[in-house]
């Protein structure tokens, strides 16, 4: 969708036309159940959020002033709700595995395994991402949602800046620290740990 089409749709939305509105969110619906499926883990979960975030952008749209791009305020609508989510049914154990000024200065890096075609292989990933998944799930909250944001779905700095209305240097900070403290959790289970993380820099020299 161009830029100019996407305002026009925007300004229609603002005073009423649903169709309109449709239309933004079939662009960005997609995008709203991953980001929801990724930090809330469960497939229902993240259906029921990522409607819930389609009823308050329509709720919200006569607010947007256009001082940040749509997709960053609807991303940041959809980090929002889910964090909401997560706040209020905190029925897991949370789990905080980052010490201050253990490692800090070396940074890591998820090392996303590619598609194979080899069935073998993809069943091996696919336990590998189950593995992620349960790890990253075991996070803070505001380290799951910097993981998310920056190593699943490669956002830059500077949208999470504005995403999670933060600082470009609390942005870094916070990718480090959640990067070490999903390492840590990680390690706990040596060989799927080996698979994920390699160093910064280094990308030949698995761990």
């Amino acid at each position: 969708m161009s830029e100019d089409l996407e305002i026009q749709l925007i300004k229609k939305a603002q005073s009423g036309d649903v169709s309109a509105f449709e239309t933004i969110i079939s662009s960005y619906e997609k995008v709203i159940y991953n980001i929801c499926l990724r930090m809330l883990t469960k497939e229902q979960d993240a259906y029921d959020a990522t409607q819930e975030v389609c009823i308050k952008i329509w709720k919200e749209i006569h607010n947007f002033k256009g001082e940040s791009k749509l997709k960053t305020w609807i991303y940041r609508i959809a980090t929002n709700q889910c964090l909401d989510r997560l706040r209020k049914t905190k029925n897991r154990q949370e789990i905080s595995l980052f010490q201050q000024g253990e490692n800090e200065d070396e940074e890591w890096i998820i090392d996303k395994p590619s598609e194979q075609k080899n069935t073998e292989q993809i069943v091996e990933n696919k336990a590998l991402q189950d593995v992620l998944k349960q790890a990253i799930s075991e996070l803070k909250e505001e380290h799951k949602v910097i993981i998310v944001l920056r190593d699943l779905n490669d956002y830059a700095y500077d949208e999470i800046a504005e995403i999670l209305n933060i600082s470009l240097g609390t942005v870094k900070s916070r990718i480090s620290r959640a990067r070490l403290a999903l390492k840590k959790i990680l390690e706990q289970n040596k060989e799927p740990y080996k698979s994920f993380f390699v160093k910064k820099g280094n990308k030949e020299g698995k761990l």
